[in-house]
């Protein structure tokens, strides 16, 4: 069944709702849709409803094929790619059954299959199925139904077909055929999901965006912060420059508008002098029309003036606008601009500014920078005394069928800054466009809502900009993308070429390469259901870290700061057992065991001496004879194989052999969250066995880490509810 945005839900539970009750009918879709697709009558098809809209308005006849395309823009009404589902071929008429086979496909999927599809996933199924039927129809077929695996395997062979067989996208549309054959109207014979395995081919890997070199990033990582530090102070002035551009032709307009009904305007031959001009087509088009308006008018007044000059918006001679806009001088902070051309340039540059910023800051991409939220946009949490920045927006891709949980990507407090300058840049374009749901406008005409390929522009330019006399190559340049992209060819003195979405992959590539990062850290900081995906996006960067271990430079000094750190955690930890203090942890617990057992103290027997100098650990962790790393705070694994780096169980660390944990922080918010959730789902009557038993197992693990670590605490009493809903252990279910 479709599924929208996450943030869409009530609107896509309405519209399904309205899909049950139609006329007489109360389920629509399994009383008429259903039964219609499964007969195949086309006649009878062809005159149904494609689905209606939430106020019982049809979406139009499925046989209607321009109902077809307009279909994106009732399921996504603010979509930033245009996907129209259109059932011509190559701009001719499709063979009608298989038309037919395609739109109960579609059908079924967007209405009455019980897996969930987004609108572009519906999209590329007919986009990609279609190349398939011209070989069809060569070979005399005009069903689907003569798809067999031994028909594809000879397309594969005999380059009968332009289809990509080497796409996953191929394998994806062909899948939904096996998936959804049950109730189609015609048979599908493939027995399993295929793959491009099943025909001895390997999937072309999609192209992969360079990386930024090493010394260009970290200009623009430099420069970015700067014109940030100087913007935040003064970004509540920032608005005076939104204001000035969109006041801008108001004020031109009302001073030419009085200019117009005065003497000063009339020559003595009882023409107008009209400051107009009219040397580009559209610039006279205008410029025309407002004059045969203007001159209709028997006895113009100022108010009906300014009415034509905004209906029309006729150019004003540029050499002539200092005699109508009197004041265009603005001073935002320590810049000053004059006129319109000055402040939109400006704009721009401070808007692709924070916008590079963000996003070298997040790994957005384009389209999810793109939907940022206008209200809440920005939040923070305070874990173990340390300030998280998070940035909320909507997610651009639905995967697997249904929306990621994931539309929060943490930041530093630069990209937190950056936020709330673009918010202070922006605010001012949205007021006067109080119906748009968008958080970036235009610096040009009515300032409406910006389009995406915009936005990428001003990233691109300003980085441009910034960097521009360093854009040539050097040789260590070169070395940087030889490294991270083989099999692509860098020459010394060309400028480099950078897009928006390099950010996104210099962003993993380095935090990995570094070691700044683990890859479920970067999985959920870039909504990836599948982590092949995320490793994808930092191929190669452990071609760079072997690189960077050889130099002894800003990488270098990372790493032995990263050693040290280590060090000083283990020693934090071994000074609080030589304390006999509490440490949890299944290694906590079993070291303090150890230490109760033997019949003299470990530390100050000289035993265990050396476990209390920070050099040797130092030593060890370098040698790597010990490993440590944090999962949360508070908690630290010893295991080099140990994934739980997010979605923290802390069932699985209380009694695991490899951690240590030193503190109940993180059990205690841990504790409160599970409460909380599970007193709203028992107010909201959602409780259900799972939702029970995992609130359940987070609070009485909690507990026991607060009981190891000695800390008072106040018991959560299970209600009745989530009792009931528990099998009771050592029970044996029938």
């Amino acid at each position: 069944m479709i599924k929208l945005p996450k943030h869409d839900l009530d609107r896509q539970n309405a519209i399904i709702n309205a899909q049950n009750n139609v006329g007489s009918y109360t389920n629509y879709l399994n009383e008429v849709l259903k039964s219609a697709i499964e007969s195949g009558d086309w006649d009878e098809f062809e005159t149904l409803d494609i689905g209606f809209r939430v106020t019982g308005e049809s979406l139009g006849k499925i046989g209607d094929n321009d109902a077809w395309r307009a279909l994106q823009a009732f399921f996504e009404p603010n979509a930033t790619k245009k996907s129209s589902i259109d059932f011509s071929l190559n701009g001719k008429v499709m063979e009608h059954n298989l038309k037919n086979q395609l739109k109960a496909l579609l059908l079924k999927m967007m209405w009455l299959s019980p897996k969930d599809y987004s609108f572009e996933s519906i999209y590329n199924t007919i986009t990609t199925l279609k190349k398939l039927i011209p070989p069809l129809l060569r070979e005399g077929y005009n069903s689907f139904e003569a798809l067999s695996f031994d028909r594809l395997e000879s397309w594969v062979l005999s380059n009968f077909t332009d289809v990509d067989f080497k796409r996953h996208k191929t394998y994806a549309a062909l899948n939904k055929l096996y998936t959804e054959a049950q109730g189609l109207p015609f048979n599908i014979t493939f027995t399993k999901k295929l793959n491009a395995s099943d025909f001895g081919l390997a999937l072309k890997e999609d192209k992969q965006h360079t990386v930024v070199p090493q010394r260009l990033y970290h200009l623009g990582l430099r420069k970015s912060e700067a014109l940030v530090n100087e913007l935040y102070p003064i970004r509540d002035e920032l608005g005076k420059l939104s204001n000035y551009i969109t006041a801008y032709y108001e004020n031109l307009y009302q001073a030419y508008a009085k200019y117009l009904t005065s003497d000063e305007a009339r020559l003595k031959n009882g023409r107008f002098k009209w400051y107009l001009t009219k040397s580009h087509k559209g610039d006279r088009e205008r410029t025309i029309a407002f004059q045969t308006d203007f001159l209709a008018l028997n006895s113009p007044s100022e108010a009906a003036a300014i009415e034509l000059l905004y209906k029309h918006k006729p150019p004003i001679y540029s050499q002539h606008i200092d005699k109508f806009h009197l004041d265009k001088t603005l001073r935002v902070g320590n810049r000053v601009i004059v006129g319109l051309g000055e402040a939109q340039s400006l704009f721009k540059r401070l808007h692709g500014g924070c916008l590079w910023a963000l996003m070298s800051r997040t790994g957005m991409r384009s389209d999810e920078i793109f939907h940022l939220h206008t209200s809440n946009g920005y939040s923070e949490e305070t874990i173990s005394k340390q300030t998280i920045h998070v940035i909320h927006a909507d997610l651009s891709k639905t995967t697997k069928g249904s929306q990621s949980k994931q539309d929060e990507f943490v930041t530093t407090k630069i990209g937190k800054k950056a936020y709330e300058i673009l918010q202070a840049l922006h605010e001012p374009f949205r007021k006067r466009h109080p119906n748009s749901q968008a958080f970036f406008h235009k610096v040009k005409g009515d300032c409406g809502a910006i389009n995406k390929a915009q936005l990428g522009k001003h990233i691109s330019d300003w980085f441009e900009g910034a960097i521009s006399e360093k854009l040539a190559l050097a040789n260590d340049d070169v070395m940087d993308l030889k490294i991270s992209d083989p099999n692509l060819s860098f020459s010394v003195g060309d400028n480099y070429e950078f897009s928006g979405h390099q950010l996104r992959r210099s962003f993993a590539y380095y935090l990995i390469g570094y070691e700044l990062c683990a890859f479920p850290q970067l999985k959920q900081q870039f909504s990836h259901v599948s982590m092949a995906m995320t490793r994808h996006y930092a191929k190669n960067a452990s071609k760079f870290q072997k690189i960077r271990k050889q130099k002894q430079n800003l990488a270098h000094a990372i790493d032995e700061e990263r050693v040290e750190q280590k060090a000083q955690v283990y020693l934090n930890i071994y000074k609080k057992l030589a304390n006999k203090e509490r440490v949890a942890g299944g290694k906590g617990k079993e070291f303090a065991k150890n230490m109760m057992k033997a019949k003299h103290n470990l530390f100050k027997d000289k035993v265990d001496d050396d476990m209390l100098s920070l050099n040797y650990w130092s030593k060890q962790i370098r040698d790597q004879k010990r490993h440590i790393h944090a999962v949360a705070p508070g908690v630290y694994c010893t295991s080099t194989s140990c994934s739980l780096r997010t979605q923290v169980n802390l069932l699985e660390c209380v009694d695991c052999k490899n951690d240590y944990i030193v503190d109940a922080v993180f059990a205690e918010a841990k504790r409160k969250e599970a409460e909380i959730n599970m007193l709203w789902d028992i107010e909201h009557d959602e409780l259900t066995p799972q939702t029970a038993s995992e609130a359940y197992i987070k609070i009485t693990a909690a507990e026991r880490i607060m009981s190891d670590l000695d800390m008072n605490y106040e018991p959560v009493k299970m209600p009745q509810e989530v009792k009931e809903l528990l099998i009771p252990f050592g029970v044996t279910v029938q």
